[in-house]
């Protein structure tokens, strides 16, 4: 971070502040959101990493756990979207410093159940992917 401003990652894009996502003992971080494109990003820290310096598994599915907000562009959080089912493939290290960016896709949002898919990229590397069910508390039909 420079000047108090949020750093955004260096690929193009509309990038906006996201709110500091308390999960715990530990936070996942500042996040960068790019709406129109559906994509959210984070600069790995040493607190992400386990004792090789690798993203710990756990930090990476707490990161893609996220991925139902920025598909039906929920800027407001004002409801809250428990998960059902969250698979986590972990295809690939990611290190400290590295800007990691979800592109999120919505597979099918029903009035009780939103079904997404993302795909981890560091630059044109896919590190992860993933797959996740969530209730759809508020019973709200596909935007």
């Amino acid at each position: 971070m420079t000047d108090g401003q949020q750093q955004h990652p260096p690929i193009a894009g509309d990038w906006q502040a996201g709110e500091v996502t308390a999960t715990g003992p530990w936070t996942v971080g500042q996040l960068s959101i790019d709406w129109a494109t559906h994509r959210y990003a984070l600069c790995i820290e040493e607190r992400h990493c386990n004792a090789t310096g690798v993203m710990n598994g756990g930090a990476m599915a707490t990161f893609l756990d996220g991925q139902a907000f920025v598909v039906i562009n929920d800027k407001l959080h004002d409801y809250h979207r428990p998960t059902i089912s969250l698979s986590v493939d972990l295809l690939a290290p990611t290190l400290v410093g590295d800007w990691l960016v979800a592109e999120v896709t919505l597979v099918k949002i029903t009035r009780s159940m939103i079904v997404t898919q993302a795909l981890a990229k560091v630059g044109d590397r896919v590190v992860a992917r993933s797959n996740a069910i969530y209730s759809n508390t508020q019973r709200k039909d596909a935007p």
